[in-house]
């Protein structure tokens, strides 16, 4: 009768996990701007457009938040991967001397025909906060894939990954916004390494 009554508990419990798996929809917000990034930018001595492709990942699920490690209580959301994508690059190029914009002024001058272009690509991103009882664990993992263009041809490519996890008394918005803000930054530096852009002086 005990026996019965465990199975019993346990196949509520999974169904309850189950059921539970992707109901509650959960968006992580946009990444806040560092402080000096303006400054950063505006020091730097390059030019260097840039295209950030996301559509791989627009209004995917691309991660839970667990309960005990095991259970997905929610889905994860990142409506602004490509604003926080483009935004960590800018940082990362304007620490390598260059200011990549996604939206160049001079794009359309036929007299930058020839300057190097950097076509970005999200090829993977999760992220996830995992409950540890006492603590919580946020972790990101993002890859990229980028390419260097001159006059529309490919002269260099390469593809770079990196991921953040911590520990934290919590793993919501601000948690995992951290780690997905950190796997972005260190996955760009490693990218523009990658692509010899180590330094534009």
């Amino acid at each position: 009768m005990l026996r019965r009554s465990l199975c019993g508990s346990w196949a509520i419990a999974l169904s309850l996990a189950t059921y539970l798996t992707g109901c509650f929809p959960m968006e992580v917000t946009s990444l806040e701007a560092p402080s000096g990034l303006e400054k950063l930018i505006a020091v730097s001595d390059s030019n260097l457009p840039v295209s950030i492709d996301t559509r791989g990942y627009q209004n995917r699920s691309l991660g839970h938040q667990y309960l005990l490690m095991a259970l997905p209580i929610t889905r994860i959301y990142l409506p602004s991967l490509e604003s926080d994508t483009a935004m960590q690059l800018s940082v990362a190029c304007g620490m390598r001397g260059y200011r990549c914009s996604t939206n160049p002024s001079n794009a359309s001058d036929p007299s930058n025909a020839r300057q190097p272009t950097l076509a970005i690509t999200v090829t993977d991103v999760s992220i996830n906060g995992y409950d540890l009882l006492f603590v919580r664990k946020p972790t990101a993992s993002v890859t990229l894939a980028g390419e260097v263009r001159k006059g529309g041809e490919v002269v260099r490519s390469c593809e770079e990954s990196s991921s953040a996890t911590n520990t934290a008394h919590y793993a919501f918005n601000a948690e995992l916004q951290h780690a997905l803000g950190e796997a972005l930054l260190q996955a760009s530096y490693k990218l523009l390494d990658c692509l010899g852009l180590t330094s534009a002086r």
